[in-house]
């Protein structure tokens, strides 16, 4: 099966004499990959059902229609095609560390893994909005491109996943990396549905049929 796999390591180190504390603003690192969009292109981000906190924010440039935003067992589908601009986020008590997409257009899977998330990890709130609890934020969050304006272009048009390390609370000296591994496949939908289920939960065909009830 053709794919195509790359992986970051990015490292904070903390060199100057003072801990980075979070009642003085936390540094954390932010990972985001931009993909084509096509029309059928739904991206999937698995939560853990069993987890306390809400499972999905999707207020960071206003409410998404429920047409775009359809929230599963076990699974968030989002829609990827560059046409409609939008970004949700799973928090880190739901987040799985998985995250992906399925184009039946590019005949693409697309999926995401970052590293495990710490139990008692504060994550940057990246909301646009003066903060109320600036460590309430998500660990892996979801972009669709579209116009910003009425009458405005869209920035690319494209899609992202991101992935989020949780704040850095170092101490002089200490470091703090965060890894995060994209992985293409391309092939037969009967091929690809077998890691679509191991990874994300939900087979290609379900993804698929997330909002429009196509087939691969």
């Amino acid at each position: 099966m053709p794919f195509v796999a790359y992986e970051t390591s990015n490292r904070l180190t903390n060199r100057g004499k003072k801990k980075w504390d979070s009642s003085s603003g936390l540094l954390s690192v932010w990972i985001l990959g931009m993909y084509k969009p096509s029309p059928s292109t739904v991206m999937a981000l698995p939560f853990r059902e069993n987890a306390a906190g809400p499972t999905v924010n999707d207020a960071y440039f206003g409410k998404i229609a429920a047409d775009r935003l359809k929230v599963g067992k076990g699974v968030v589908f989002f829609k990827g095609d560059g046409a409609s601009r939008g970004k949700i986020g799973i928090p880190p008590l739901r987040a799985t560390g998985f995250a992906g997409s399925y184009s039946p257009d590019l005949r693409c899977l697309t999926i995401v893994r970052c590293d495990p998330t710490p139990a008692n990890g504060k994550y940057v709130n990246s909301m646009w909005e003066q903060q109320k609890d600036p460590y309430a934020g998500d660990l892996i969050n979801a972009y669709n491109d579209g116009s910003p304006a009425p009458g405005q272009p869209p920035l690319g048009p494209f899609y992202e996943l991101e992935t989020s390390s949780p704040g850095a609370e170092l101490a002089s000296g200490e470091s703090l990396t965060h890894r995060q591994i994209t992985v293409h496949f391309t092939g037969k939908a009967s091929r690809l549905d077998p890691i679509s289920l191991r990874t994300l939960g939900v087979g290609v065909e379900t993804i698929c049929n997330a909002f429009t009830g196509s087939t691969p």
